[in-house]
């Protein structure tokens, strides 16, 4: 007797805990789908931010004299402190682009890249010619065959 109690008991536990995990089963599908919307909200949020950073890298170089005017000459002071490092970083880099020299004047060229400049050279080729296969600027490929390489 004591056998059979046990047993139906043990079968009237499984069923409510059948019954009981198809309303889990729903909580976490939803779990679910809440973070796989949020992680897609976030997905194109993350792109229209990077699409409006370029936008203002864009404008910040077809604008060299670009002044960020400070919250005093607006008279109207930022309440936003994240604002102001913003403002900051923002006016830093206009002045960086300003002074900084040109990647191709401060690089020095590779002597492969000499080399197959003296050789185009060699072979006949103009120096427009030379200057877009060696990606180096003509000055620097009339430099090179001046040098003779040193």
């Amino acid at each position: 007797m004591r056998l059979l109690d046990l047993s139906i008991i043990l079968m009237i536990a499984g069923i409510v805990l059948i019954v009981v995990s198809f309303f889990f089963k729903n909580t976490a599908k939803k779990v679910e789908q809440d973070v796989e919307e949020l992680s897609i909200s976030i997905f194109q949020e993350t792109n229209n931010l990077k699409r409006r950073l370029k936008i203002v890298e864009e404008e910040l170089l077809l604008e060299p004299d670009f002044q960020v005017k400070s919250p005093v000459a607006q008279n109207q002071p930022l309440q936003n402190p994240k604002m102001q490092q913003v403002m900051q970083a923002v006016q830093q880099a206009a002045q960086a682009t300003k002074s900084a020299p040109t990647p191709q004047q401060t690089k020095p060229i590779h002597q492969i890249i000499i080399s197959q400049v003296l050789e185009l050279n060699k072979q006949g080729l103009s120096i427009a010619d030379i200057s877009i296969r060696s990606n180096l600027t003509e000055e620097q490929v009339r430099q090179v065959i001046a040098n003779g390489g040193r």
